[in-house]
Formats: structure tokens, C-alpha cells, sequence
């Protein structure tokens, strides 16, 4: 179907001829594209509103099959992001918040296997912003670089204090995490600092921060926050631990 060929289309070519090579055996692009459209037909919530699919999908592969599939960057994860995004408007379906896809490893899982669970997390006030029009060529850089639907350009969450301080991460994509877990887009490595301690969301052109339950709280210049909108110059605390939001 389109969708799938649009997918394929956005992912462009192997990296590498090994990487075609050893795709015969193991967990395939196109394969996990197909479990991410399953996946939404297979879990839906009848909200007030319609039928409500999952916006947050964790597929767990095993250490050979993440560390082929970690060749394509941040182009593959966006690219079933957009599987998603586009299935559930085919069939009507609706997302109650951005579409974020995580890929994750785990030695347990078998070559040529994987993991896919999600769930539905809503944002207040969010809506899907209308698809950029596609870029000229392929983007494979890690962080990317701003398209256009995107909301502000080049902002990054710097590490001020603590063992990761200078740790970096381009707020990409309309959701990242931050914790002490290994799943967080952004891992801080301090024991003040919940597993999965808060989530900086993209709402129309201000990203916003919100505390996912975290055990010592967040704050924004100082001042505890449940959910707040931040900018440029703004020191986020998570624990005993500091990021400051900056432009690159």
C-alpha cells in the first residue's frame, strides 16, 4: 500500500551493502513498518471524540538486530513515526498527542524478534501539524536538522551540573524524555534523578515541560513545576540536577 511505500521512500537506501546483506535474516525495516500499522488496528480506545491508537511506541530488538537497524539513525524511527501518523489518518483514527517511536535493546530478545508495546499519552492542547513537505534529500544526521512543522529551530537541553554535565540533546521530533533510565532520550546519571523523570513536549511553537511523576520534582528557574512552557535561557531542574535550554 502507499503508506508503506512512502516509508520505504523516506528511508532511502541501505546504508551499506553489509546491512542488505544481513537483513535477510533479521528484523527487517518494512517488517517493523508493518508491526507499527498492527499494533494501532490491534489497540484502540474509544474516546469522546472516535477511536483513539497508541502515540508512543517502544519496539525492543535484540543486541544484533538494534545494532544493523542503528546504521539508519534517526531516519528510521522518524520514518515509522510517519507510518503511524498517516495510518491512523487513513482509517480516521485519532492521536491525542505526538508520535514518538523509541527503538531499544535487549540481549534477552532474540536475533531476527522483537518487542513492540505503546501507549496512548495525551498532551492538552496539542494538535498534529500539517506534513512538511518532503526535503530535497535524505537527512541522516544524528539530532537532525529543523524541517519545516517542526516549531523552533536549533534548541538544545544542555547538562549544567552532575557527572553528565556538557551532555547535549537537539530537542527533536515533539517529545523527548529525560531520567536516569537508559530509555530517556536524554540519560542523566544521578540518583536524584527519576528513571523517567520528565518530558519536554512541542506544543504549536513553544515546548513545554512536564513531570512525569518524578519522585523529587521539577523545577524551572526555581519554581516547581507540574507543566510549564520554556524558552531559551530557562534552567530546568531535575532533582539536584540542572539543564538549561540554548540555542546552538
Amino acid at each position: 500500500m502507499s503508506i508503506l511505500r512512502d516509508f520505504q521512500d523516506e528511508l532511502g537506501d541501505d546504508p551499506e551493502p553489509l546491512l542488505r546483506r544481513t537483513l535477510r535474516s533479521g528484523v527487517r525495516p518494512k517488517e517493523l513498518a508493518e508491526a507499527v500499522q498492527e499494533y494501532l488496528r490491534d489497540h484502540q480506545e474509544v474516546g469522546d471524540d472516535g477511536i483513539v491508537v497508541p502515540n508512543v511506541l517502544r519496539i525492543t530488538l535484540g543486541t544484533r538486530d538494534h545494532e544493523r537497524l542503528a546504521r539508519y539513525g534517526i531516519v528510521l524511527p522518524r520514518a515509522l513515526g510517519t507510518v503511524a501518523v498517516e495510518t491512523a489518518a487513513e482509517h480516521g483514527w485519532l492521536l491525542i498527542g505526538p508520535v514518538k517511536v523509541r527503538l531499544d535493546r535487549d540481549e534477552l530478545v532474540r536475533p531476527g524478534t522483537y518487542r513492540l508495546v505503546g501507549r496512548v499519552e495525551a498532551v492538552d492542547g496539542w494538535a498534529p501539524a500539517p506534513a512538511p513537505e518532503p526535503p530535497a534529500t535524505s537527512d541522516r544526521s544524528v539530532g537532525g536538522a529543523s524541517r519545516p512543522g517542526d516549531g523552533p529551530r536549533d534548541l538544545v537541553l544542555t547538562v549544567r551540573t552532575g557527572v553528565d554535565g556538557g551532555a547535549r540533546l537537539v530537542l527533536d521530533g515533539g517529545r523527548v524524555t529525560a531520567g536516569r533510565g537508559a530509555g530517556c532520550d536524554l540519560v542523566v546519571r544521578d540518583t536524584t534523578v527519576s528513571r523517567e523523570h520528565a518530558a519536554f513536549v512541542l506544543r504549536g511553537d513553544t515546548w513545554w515541560v512536564l513531570d512525569l511523576g518524578s519522585t523529587n520534582g521539577t523545577r524551572v528557574n526555581g519554581l516547581r513545576a507540574a507543566e510549564q512552557p520554556v524558552s531559551v535561557g530557562d534552567r530546568v531542574e531535575l532533582g539536584d540536577v540542572v539543564v538549561e535550554l540554548v540555542e546552538d
